[in-house]
């Protein structure tokens, strides 16, 4: 009977500290701590003489006031809101707006749909998405990660088969497939439980994802970045040790391996005409300057108003008629043409230091699925907006696909706004105890 009361005063002790915590994500988990450590400490007590009703009884004294420590626990285990990262989302929102604005006036006064209009549209759906994600558990991509693989791939290639062609592809769902990243990182944290056989299942299933971009798509843009930064999230996971393998071994064949693939694609004859002729460019300076009237005029007109851009101020020359798609395209070679180069280099400096904040929650998560996740999204930023500004530079073999927070279209702003809602959502519960694996 006192060994029943005192397990009795054990559970309600804890009943009344967790009653202080608000998040209730967190109270079953913070009782489950607190009842380890005391049985931990009984153990350690009863190892110094005392019986185990007593040990147990001074236990829970040594836990202290439970309302005392209820609200100590419900203060560090509480969701947060980054307004750091909040208000940076913000800033890089209203300078794609002002950009944008800028862009239709150019689009609207040569007769064209005003593009401003259908981007602030965009902007306003991604940050409902935003919102929306923000308040979801993103704990949920890892719980239902093949699911939403199953539903990604089935999209994709019902849209394969329902979707017209535009200029011999369908280059205008690409974007879409980023949103396989936060799925592969709930994929990969689900393998780690199963090892060797785990980390083959994810291998397997990002080449399937891979060969189904290319598929339906009918690109190489997106598709080769998507590789490459599943290939950065596989080679973390093996650098963390989720996987029985050795590590520099594992690293090295997978990154030899991956090399060799674009090589034999290209041996095997899979560049199309325009990309060996992009491929010669880019490679013959000679080529380059006699391009001007070419297949390359877009990138000879990039490197004219690049040419003619002043530290500060208007280059003078028509961006709008220079080049096609400037509001989804060109943001950025508008950006230097029409405010000068120290323009562009704050906005591709605005852009890097948005990576490093990403990349930085990453390395400070304990979290296992949130520190994968925003490294995910913080691959893609630096991926995406690099590859973009070389390519608004005339550096890139491959066609510029979309610059966060600046380029305009439906699916660029909701993927930029579904992967902000995804990292802020990471920081709300990075002081809740037990959102996923911890190691």
């Amino acid at each position: 009977m006192p060994e029943r009361q005192s397990f009795r005063a054990e559970e309600e002790y804890l009943s009344a500290l967790v009653s202080q915590i608000r998040c209730k994500k967190a109270r079953s988990l913070v009782a489950e701590e607190l009842a380890a450590h005391i049985q931990d400490q009984k153990e350690a007590l009863m190892e110094a003489g005392m019986d185990e009703e007593a040990a147990l009884a001074e236990s829970v004294r040594q836990m202290g006031d439970p309302l005392e420590v209820g609200m100590e626990m419900d203060r560090i285990h509480r969701p947060r809101l980054d307004l750091r990262l909040l208000a940076l989302i913000a800033v890089l929102s209203l300078a794609g707006l002002f950009l944008q604005y800028q862009i239709g006036g150019l689009a609207e006064s040569a007769g064209f749909a005003d593009s401003f209009a259908r981007h602030c549209l965009g902007t306003g759906l991604g940050l409902a998405v935003m919102a929306a994600v923000y308040f979801l558990d993103y704990t949920l991509v890892e719980r239902y990660a093949l699911p939403l693989w199953l539903l990604l791939s089935g999209w994709l290639i019902a849209s394969g088969f329902l979707s017209p062609h535009v200029n011999g592809s369908r280059a205008y769902t690409q974007i879409s497939l980023y949103l396989y990243v936060p799925v592969f990182a709930g994929l990969l944290c689900r393998a780690r439980r199963r090892g060797i056989a785990g980390f083959a299942a994810c291998l397997i299933l990002m080449a399937l994802t891979v060969l189904l971009g290319v598929g339906t798509c009918g690109t190489l843009n997106v598709p080769f970045f998507l590789a490459l930064v599943c290939l950065m999230m596989i080679t973390a996971a093996v650098g963390w040790g989720w996987f029985p393998l050795p590590r520099r071994r594992t690293i090295l064949l997978l990154w030899g391996g991956a090399a060799l693939i674009p090589v034999l694609y290209a041996a095997l004859g899979g560049l199309s005409a325009y990309q060996v002729e992009r491929l010669r460019l880019l490679l013959s300076p000679a080529a380059r300057q006699a391009s001007r009237y070419t297949a390359d005029y877009a990138a000879a007109n990039v490197r004219e108003l690049l040419h003619a851009s002043r530290l500060a101020g208007n280059t003078g020359l028509p961006a709008g008629q220079l080049l096609p798609s400037l509001s989804s395209d060109y943001v950025f070679t508008f950006a230097v043409s029409s405010y000068g180069i120290l323009a562009g280099i704050a906005l591709a400096a605005a852009l890097a230091f948005l990576a490093a904040r990403i990349l930085g929650i990453s390395r400070r998560q304990t979290n296992q699925l949130g520190r994968m996740i925003s490294l995910g999204c913080g691959l893609v930023f630096a991926v995406e907006a690099a590859h973009y500004i070389l390519a608004n530079c005339g550096i890139s073999l491959l066609s510029q696909t979309w610059l966060p927070f600046f380029s305009s279209g439906l699916r660029a702003s909701l993927v930029t706004y579904v992967f902000a809602g995804l990292l802020l959502s990471v920081r709300r519960f990075q002081d809740v105890v037990g959102t996923g694996h911890r190691g």
